[in-house]
């Protein structure tokens, strides 16, 4: 359905960025709490690093914000459609209940997001006028 070359297939499957087939994260579970969000430092196929400068991911945490608005709103939106007699404070539990459980794939999907927002496809070949000097030997 989704062809490589396209964004949202690295997205979905959380791959590389660079050439859409090395794994992204260290682990692809969200919730391992001990390495959830860790990405690797770079590509196990075409060996591009994936942090361009250090700090590279603090953005990510804009889009875990945007992202999390949005959860929230839907969160509320379904509590108040499909039960419209809940009162104020059930709501509110709803949505954080579901804010907690979603917050690490809430991370996880914010990085590769910024990944893909910053990093072009290039395939696993090295492209003309890359500069290789920063490939691991």
């Amino acid at each position: 359905m989704f062809a490589k070359q396209k964004k949202i297939y690295s997205i979905i499957h959380q791959k590389c960025p660079h050439c859409h087939e090395g794994e992204f994260f260290v682990t692809r579970n969200p919730f391992d709490l001990s390495k959830v969000g860790d990405v690797l430092p770079n590509c196990s196929v075409c060996k591009r690093k994936y942090e361009s400068e250090p700090g590279f991911y603090f953005g990510a945490l804009y889009v875990s914000y945007g992202l999390a608005v949005g959860l929230c709103i839907a969160i509320f939106v379904a509590v108040y459609v499909l039960a419209p007699d809940t009162d104020a404070t059930t709501t509110v539990w709803w949505v954080l209940g579901g804010l907690l459980l979603s917050a690490p794939i809430l991370y996880a999907w914010s990085k590769i997001l910024w990944a893909n927002m910053f990093i072009t496809y290039k395939g696993v070949e090295p492209v003309p006028g890359e500069d290789l000097r920063w490939l691991p030997r």
